[in-house]
């Protein structure tokens, strides 16, 4: 099989804090670990997302669609927030990238993975490219929060919240 290419969204998420419950509460961050991946997994089959990739505490994923990879990251966290409450960071990008046997590759990647890192626990943060995809999208609302410098990426990118609208379902 050689390399293929897509468009695609990329969603990484990670959850807040998890080694250092591990060591303080191996029992809670176990049902905390397997409550946020119910959700995760729910999200991904709602929204037509792919999972890539668990790591630890973290995921990788792709969508077909920069809007419902939006709309599947809101949907998280609004679920997250019920107790016992999960603090996730979520980063989301659109762009060209590479798959083949060995898994997915490109630019596109990386920067997905570097605005998740940015990202608030209960965040969803999109990249600017993303922003022009979802603007005009009911129930959708974002806040600018700055250009910043990714490690590794050349130009600073426009990195913004996203929500749903308080007054709007999903």
């Amino acid at each position: 099989m050689g390399t293929t290419r897509q468009l695609a969204a990329i969603m990484f998420t990670d959850m807040v804090g998890y080694t250092a419950l591990m060591q303080q509460n191996e029992t809670l961050a176990i049902q905390k670990r397997d409550r946020s991946k119910k959700i995760f997994e729910d999200a991904l089959a709602k929204y037509d997302g792919k999972l890539l990739q668990y790591y630890g505490d973290g995921t990788m994923s792709l969508f077909t669609s920069g809007l419902s990879a939006v709309r599947a990251a809101i949907e998280m966290q609004t679920q997250f927030l019920s107790e016992p409450k999960i603090d996730v960071r979520i980063g989301i990008h659109t762009g060209d990238v590479m798959t083949d046997e060995n898994g997915i590759y490109g630019d596109s990647v990386n920067v997905a993975s570097r605005i998740e890192s940015l990202a608030t626990p209960g965040g969803v943060f999109i990249s600017e490219k993303l922003f022009d995809e979802v603007k005009n999208t009911e129930g959708i609302s974002t806040k600018a929060l700055g250009y910043f410098e990714l490690k590794n990426v050349k130009q600073p990118m426009q990195v913004r919240w996203g929500n749903q609208r308080p007054d709007q379902g999903s």
